[in-house]
């Protein structure tokens, strides 16, 4: 089930809602089971065959928290927690990896290894990775909440079920303890808001900025040599495709979360406005982005065993981001070109003398870079890859041919919304839309002048009403997420 599909926003969420405003006044237990039900209805509705494996993960990993927090010392307790994270790790390989891996050592080995077909559970990369984080903490003493059906719940919870934000133990669970406890109307109010705006990113900016990117992309992977201005033209098309789609898909997450009372982390602040890779990801897919800190990049050393090691660490660190993100030599490529953005961006700031440079020249030199490094997670090969990237610096001549201007206006609109336009944060700066993670940005802008500002009342009530009546127009066009692919 799709968040920007009909069956979602005329179905699936209103019936929910009305549900949950039934049992709200019947304590925490009644809303919790509902949304509980609701979660794994949501999920089976994609392929019930999966909905047994979504249910044994959850067993397994509360029986196991239960080993990790009754264990006879930390000895035992670190190794409950091994078998937690490979047992975890393994379901996910096989999964998402068995049939690159058995594709690899094929090909070494000079005949096929058949394996089979191997369909992609939805949104296992990022339930599987909510549960290592919630083992890990648990064996850290940062939780002790054992309650089965809230767990269950922490895991499932629909919003956030597929492709996050990731969401930890700590920040959701207490919420859920306490559901039907807040204000019902203003929470509903601003959820139903910030979801039509995430709603509006997809299918009217994500969706259509997708015509221009995957005529272009298909043609390179077709062998066709696009001239310099459809390589750039693609590259920026679908850097500007993945954001507003993703930042779409969070802000849909965020919003349907708030109608229900919840509050879910932040997971982008105006990332292309970033004036350094490193400030990049500190506002791209931030949920993600702390998780790799917090429980791979701290465990590796991070900054603890000097310039060297720190460098390295970094590069691991996103080299493993990139095949979380999908099994392939272009999410490999893509994960080892921002370990190395980054370590040469930490070595160069961090030299004798360094004098940053202006900030805008440091958003276009970044951007340009991000663009670029975007060629190889969107292309179906390496050799499509390669093709794009020489394609943008000249290989093929100049010409933009296969290009309409139409597609040149979308992207020149979607850089400016991207670089100018107030974010979904600052324009719900007054109403907490959502978590801050220390260390990251918060995504709410200052302004030189006053900055437009969400309020209940009957004008921005009819701007929300006319953006959600221009996107029910785009519904029979239904389109998946990007991130659900990962």
């Amino acid at each position: 089930m799709l968040f920007n599909s009909p069956v979602f926003i005329l179905g699936f969420l209103p019936i929910t809602l009305l549900l949950f405003v039934a049992l709200r006044r019947t304590g925490e237990r009644g809303p919790m089971l509902l949304l509980l039900v609701a979660s794994l209805v949501f999920y089976g509705w994609w392929d019930w065959r999966f909905l047994p494996l979504l249910l044994a993960s959850i067993c397994a990993n509360h029986l196991l928290a239960g080993r990790i927090l009754s264990a006879a010392g930390m000895a035992a307790s670190r190794r409950w927690l091994a078998i937690g994270i490979v047992a975890n790790l393994a379901v996910l390989g096989w999964f998402k990896y068995a049939m690159f891996v058995a594709g690899v050592l094929g090909d070494l080995a000079g005949r096929p290894l058949g394996v089979g077909t191997v369909l992609l559970p939805i949104g296992i990369s990022f339930f599987t990775f909510k549960q290592i984080a919630y083992l890990v903490d648990v064996h850290r003493g940062l939780v002790v909440e054992r309650d089965p059906a809230r767990y269950g719940l922490f895991v499932t919870f629909f919003p956030d079920l597929l492709a996050g934000p990731l969401v930890h133990h700590r920040e959701l669970t207490p919420q859920l303890a306490v559901l039907g406890s807040r204000p019902f109307l203003p929470d509903l109010a601003v959820g139903a808001s910030i979801f039509v705006i995430g709603l509006a990113k997809k299918l009217l900016v994500a969706d259509t900025l997708a015509l221009t990117a995957t005529p272009l992309f298909d043609e390179a992977a077709a062998g066709a040599g696009l001239g310099l201005v459809a390589g750039w033209a693609a590259a920026t098309a679908y850097a500007l495709q993945i954001y507003f789609d993703f930042s779409g898909y969070s802000d849909m997450a965020i919003g349907i979360a708030r109608m229900f009372g919840v509050v879910l982390p932040l997971n982008f602040a105006s990332p292309y406005k970033a004036a350094s890779i490193v400030e990049f990801w500190r506002r791209w897919h931030i949920s993600l982005s702390r998780f790799l800190r917090d429980y791979l990049y701290v465990p590796l050393g991070g900054n603890r065993k000097g310039p060297a090691r720190r460098y390295l660490n970094v590069f691991v660190t996103m080299l493993l981001g990139g095949i979380w993100h999908g099994a392939g030599w272009t999410f490999v490529l893509w994960g080892a070109l921002h370990g190395a953005m980054i370590a040469v961006g930490q070595a160069w700031s961090r030299r004798p003398g360094h004098r940053p440079m202006p900030r805008a020249a440091g958003v276009a030199l970044t951007l340009s870079a991000v663009i670029v490094a975007w060629v190889p997670f969107r292309a179906a090969d390496l050799a499509t890859t390669w093709s794009i990237w020489a394609s943008m610096i000249g290989r093929h001549g100049l010409g933009a041919e296969p290009l309409a201007g139409a597609g040149l206006a979308g992207i020149l609109c979607g850089l400016a919304v991207a670089l100018a336009a107030p974010n979904t944060q600052t324009l719900f700066r007054g109403h907490r839309p959502g978590l801050v993670s220390p260390g990251y940005a918060s995504g709410i802008e200052d302004s030189p002048g006053p900055a437009p500002a969400w309020s209940f009342g009957l004008g921005h009530a009819l701007l929300v009403g006319a953006l959600f009546g221009l996107c029910l127009v785009k519904l029979n066009d239904v389109s998946e997420f990007i991130y659900f692919q990962f």
